[in-house]
């Protein structure tokens, strides 16, 4: 019974602090968990786990999300008049996707022509 409480009192918190972010916050959130999940599974699919690529994978996660923390910071102490945060959560959903596509490409899992198109175009106009 005390588990419960506390796996509740875990999930209602994480879950209360991740539904103050912005919708593009919490969508490249949702992308890095995803891209992770789906490295681990081309991974597993192509005997190539490596933790020491995992956690480089990881350690840039992070760094992204530091980022995007710095760019709300900036955006609010200099008064700029835009929210940098959601621009910068922006482009890095753009890259988590392109991972995701690559990982699906790695597992030999077929990618629609129209998806592979439309990330080309995305990945020529921000390299």
């Amino acid at each position: 019974m005390k588990i419960r409480i506390y796996v509740e009192s875990v999930v209602g918190s994480v879950t209360g602090f991740f539904v103050g972010f912005h919708p593009l916050v919490q969508a490249l959130v949702a992308l890095m968990i995803l891209d992770i999940l789906s490295g681990l599974l081309a991974g597993y699919v192509t005997r190539t786990l490596d933790s020491a690529v995992s956690a480089r994978g990881m350690a840039k996660k992070v760094f992204a999300l530091i980022l995007v923390a710095a760019a709300y910071v900036v955006a609010s102490f200099v008064g700029l008049g835009i929210d940098l945060g959601p621009i910068v959560a922006g482009f890095y959903c753009v890259h988590e996707l392109l991972s995701l596509v690559e990982n699906a490409g790695r597992a030999e899992l077929p990618v629609p022509k129209a998806l592979l198109d439309a990330l080309a175009k995305l990945q020529q106009k921000y390299p």
